[in-house]
């Protein structure tokens, strides 16, 4: 989003110093230079909370730059190995499909999925697993790996979320020590294990914008904070967390909530702890 929406005269010039617009002439560096594939995201969840027997699930290997964004004439052959990190088990909790870690985007195509089954019955009801997936090479002449995109985890989710079953007291303490009270909030279900929040930062709920929470991604008591425009969107200041592997935050042992983001500003970003204490 190009355009602040605007609460007021008066909002915008409090807020404009605080304010960024993103560029979208930016240049990624993709537009040069040999073909590059990869993953488009650096994870998604699978959540399965009953036996649904085997599920088939597909992640996309993308075409995602270079070339000045052409097309290959070529079928771009793509191989991809299991990381010896993965946590999760084939035969358990998927199986693969097609086993022999070879997809192919098709020619003048931009992407080719990966399919897995996923056993529904077999995800692990306490903690998430794992699969990561690498890819390793291509064999059409002018065609990389993207190293910023060569990795995917898969995380199996048997363990379904219930901070959203209760009231929270909020603190909100930025980096500099300036700290909130922004009073009682409760985490409201937008999606599978997947949350909205009533305030953002230190403003207080309905100020700066109708709806100033941000989302979050709980999987089995492990927070994440995907990158989202401010007040869902109503301003173009970036709010993310400050890792992509859901280690944002956490749900403590008695139930409250810790998380730690990031929200961008011209004057500089800054840092923002809200502690979530479960009444």
């Amino acid at each position: 989003m190009k355009n602040l929406k605007l609460l007021s005269i008066v909002l915008l010039t409090a807020l404009f110093s605080q304010s960024c617009i993103v560029d979208d002439e930016v240049d990624s560096g993709f537009t040069e230079g040999p073909r590059a594939v990869g993953f488009l995201s650096p994870f998604e969840s699978v959540a399965y909370f009953e036996d649904l027997g085997a599920v088939r699930r597909e992640f996309p290997v993308s075409l995602i730059g270079g070339a000045d964004g052409t097309t290959s004439a070529s079928p771009i052959t793509v191989n991809y190995a299991v990381d010896p990190s993965s946590t999760a088990t084939e035969g358990v909790e998927f199986n693969f499909v097609d086993t022999s870690t070879v997809v192919t985007i098709p020619a003048n195509g931009t992407f080719v999925q990966i399919p897995i089954d996923v056993n529904t019955a077999s995800l692990n009801p306490t903690m998430k697993t794992t699969l990561r997936l690498v890819l390793t090479s291509t064999n059409e002449a002018g065609t990389t790996v993207s190293t910023l995109n060569e990795t995917f985890d898969i995380i199996f989710v048997g363990c379904q979320s219930t901070i959203g079953d209760f009231s929270y007291q909020v603190t909100a303490t930025r980096d500099d020590g300036a700290q909130w009270n922004q009073g009682t909030e409760t985490f409201t279900l937008t999606d599978i294990n997947t949350f909205k929040t009533v305030t953002t930062g230190g403003w207080g709920a309905g100020t700066i914008a109708p709806d100033q929470g941000y989302n979050l991604i709980d999987i089995c008591g492990d927070i994440t904070v995907p990158l989202q425009g401010l007040a869902q969107g109503f301003y173009s200041n970036e709010v993310t967390g400050l890792t992509n592997d859901g280690t944002d935050g956490e749900v403590l042992a008695n139930g409250d909530v810790r998380i730690v983001y990031e929200i961008g500003f011209g004057s500089g970003d800054r840092v923002y702890t809200n502690y979530y204490t479960k009444l």
